[in-house]
């Protein structure tokens, strides 16, 4: 080899490939700043997990272990890859000893199936063509030159071993070994130029490939590792608190408003579309599409590349002042309400299929969120619907606007305590604004309190002392109206020193035990289908277990999906007896109704209803309940059910109602 050459091309190749990576660079710090090593080894077993384990990918058998093979088989070649460049100095250079000798058998091994699996991608992308894949001929592109890399590497090797029979990979590697025979009876002279043909084209071409990588989708062969392992923690729905001091600017009205994370979002994303299989707002044919939503911001991103790189630069140097009016002259088309319509950002029913499916840990969530917090605090711009529901919690913080001294009127003549009167109790009901205020979810309240005095819990109510937990306002984006009703329930909690919770609704449920931990009050809070199972489970409410019903279950996406809850709730059915018929898409694929993401006030105009289309889906299990363990899906499933015109046919329960027709008296 020449070691002259090679080093050109390193030279090349490396000075190409890091100028490209200092200005994308140069992009995330024009984005604002954000903490995101916050607890390193959770984080690295999360890059194990979900980054080299490919765990989302696994969720989609067949594709999964075809990219599986060739991510894997790709990091095994990048040592031959290291070898070969080796070699352009020393021949012999090699992996030395026995790792050496294993290493060519696993090599080759790889290097075969990642052919396989090459093939088995070609056929997707060009023949079977699944429906959410685009075509893409850089993918096809891209697919060629990773397998011009594996058959260059063994015809390669082949050549070598047919000059150097004693070579200390010979046998080893036996796929290379293999093809021996296709140089059987060639002249030597012949054999090394295809030697050297299969060495130069594999040297060049990964340099080819590194630079090309930065220029597409396939940027997340660099990115995604690093994007995985800045994911946060929490659970798929929480959201950031926001900052208020010092900021002039509240939400995302421009891109560089987003933190980098997001930014690394956009440079990762893969466009394989797993995250619109299931999504309610493509599966119903609404605007809002989650791999549009990154696409399109990514697009946008590199259309204002150069001048980005200014700012990111500025604001390295400390000169965030100049760095802030050269954002602010730069010529583009609005982000929020342009690139990414009205439409799009406020169809989001928040309900985390999108984030919890990405191979590559895109937060969408939070994204789409940031956007709404700007056209609410900034341009006073939502939905007229959300503009009435604002006003409720602005008023008597509730999104019906309801008198709030109306919050405790459900009691009635029911043995419920509130916290006031009884001053302490086990556990405190979180009774949320749907079960104080909507007559069909009063009465599942009421259904829980009775079981609970029946089980001989310890039990209280806040009544009016209790207010909006703050999902509809922190989800709509009013980030300021959510910290003063946080802040209001929590100086309550605290005054009765509130340590176990139980609550009905899973937004409730999801606010207290996952947000409200950002203000420094931690709480034990259980979901009512949790603790009804355990009660079961302890005998402390019999049941009689020959319910002749036909359930179907629906699972709440703040529950299930953001929260892991699948299993009690289907454990308590199963106790009824009643016959349980599952929907094809459950737990964590379980479907949306539709109400997340302050949707429930929202009118739904566009495409087809979602809760239309749960409701069919329930009603071609054949069942005749509908069992949900949510407020809001409770409404939708019935509102479903009547505007489908199948009340003859079904009905929608909550899993307390169920519980308590079949208790044993």
């Amino acid at each position: 080899m020449n070691p002259v050459m090679i080093s050109l091309l390193l030279f090349f190749g490396l000075s190409m490939f890091a100028n490209t990576m200092s200005k994308r660079l140069w992009l995330l710090k024009a984005a604002e700043s954000d903490n995101r090593i916050t607890s390193p080894w959770k984080q690295i077993l999360q890059l194990f997990k979900i980054g080299f384990g490919q765990q989302r990918l696994l969720f989609e058998p067949a594709a999964g272990a075809m990219h599986v093979i060739i991510f894997l088989g790709f990091l095994v070649v990048i040592t031959r890859t290291i070898t070969l460049f080796g070699q352009g100095f020393e021949a012999d250079f090699h992996v030395p000893g026995v790792i050496g000798l294993y290493y060519a058998f696993i090599k080759d091994t790889f290097a075969v199936l990642v052919i396989i699996a090459l093939l088995y991608a070609l056929v997707r992308r060009l023949i079977t063509r699944p429906s959410r894949l685009h075509f893409s001929g850089e993918a096809v592109v891209v697919l060629l030159m990773i397998m011009a890399l594996m058959v260059t590497d063994l015809i390669g090797d082949a050549a070598l071993f047919s000059l150097h029979p004693s070579s200390h990979d010979f046998g080893f590697a036996w796929a290379a070994t293999a093809l021996m025979p296709i140089f059987q009876n060639t002249h030597p002279d012949t054999i090394l130029m295809w030697f050297n043909w299969m060495y130069w084209i594999h040297v060049v071409l990964i340099m080819v490939f590194l630079n090309f990588l930065p220029f597409g989708k396939h940027f997340h062969v660099l990115t995604a590792l690093i994007n995985v392992f800045t994911m946060r923690l929490e659970a798929p729905g929480v959201l950031q608190r926001m900052e208020f001091e010092g900021k002039e600017i509240f939400g995302v009205g421009k891109v560089e408003d987003f933190i980098w994370p997001r930014m690394l979002d956009m440079f990762s994303c893969t466009e394989c579309g797993r995250c619109t299989v299931h999504c309610p707002t493509t599966v119903t044919d609404k605007p809002l599409q989650p791999r549009d939503l990154i696409c399109d911001q990514r697009d946008h991103l590199y259309s204002i590349n150069n001048q980005l790189q200014k700012v990111g630069q500025l604001k390295v140097q400390g000169k965030t002042d100049e760095a802030a009016k050269l954002s602010a002259a730069i010529e583009r088309e609005a982000l929020t309400g342009g690139v990414i319509s009205e439409d799009v950002i406020w169809g989001c029913t928040t309900c985390g299929y999108c984030q919890t499916v990405c191979p590559v840990g895109i937060e969408h969530i939070p994204n789409i969120v940031d956007m709404r917090r700007y056209l609410t605090m900034m341009e006073a711009k939502m939905p007229s619907e959300l503009a009435v529901t604002l006003k409720g919690l602005e008023t008597n913080s509730n999104p019906w606007n309801v008198s709030a001294q109306a919050r405790e009127d459900w009691i009635g003549d029911l043995e419920v305590p509130t916290l006031r009167e009884k001053g302490s109790a086990e556990y405190l009901v979180w009774v949320g604004c749907a079960g104080a205020f909507d007559d069909r979810n009063q009465e599942v309240v009421k259904s829980l309190c009775r079981l609970l005095n029946i089980a001989g819990v310890d039990f209280a109510v806040l009544g009016t002392e209790e207010a909006c937990c703050g999902d509809p306002a922190r989800r709509m984006g009013h980030e300021y109206l959510f910290e003063m009703q946080a802040q209001q329930n929590i100086a309550m909690l605290q005054k009765y020193d509130v340590k176990k919770v139980i609550s009905a609704c899973p937004h409730c449920f999801h606010m207290l035990l996952n947000e409200y931990g950002q203000f420094d009050l931690q709480l034990e809070v259980t979901h009512h289908s949790e603790l009804l199972n355990q009660l079961v489970a302890e005998g402390k409410l019999k049941v009689k277990g020959d319910d002749k019903s036909s359930i179907t279950y629906h699972d709440s996406c703040y529950l299930a999906r953001h929260n892991g809850v699948e299993t009690a709730p289907r454990e308590l059915l199963g106790t009824t007896g009643a016959s349980m018929i599952e929907m094809p898409r459950q737990g964590r694929e379980g479907f949306c109704c539709g109400a997340g993401g302050a949707r429930m006030f929202m009118e739904e105009d566009l495409g087809t209803r979602i809760n239309h289309e749960r409701t069919n889906e329930a009603a071609e299990t054949g069942a005749k309940e509908v069992c949900t363990a949510c407020p809001f899906c409770l409404t939708m499933m019935s509102d479903g059910i009547k505007e489908t015109d199948r009340e003859e046919n079904m009905t929608a329960l909550d899993i307390a109602e169920v519980i308590e027709r079949n208790l044993i008296n």
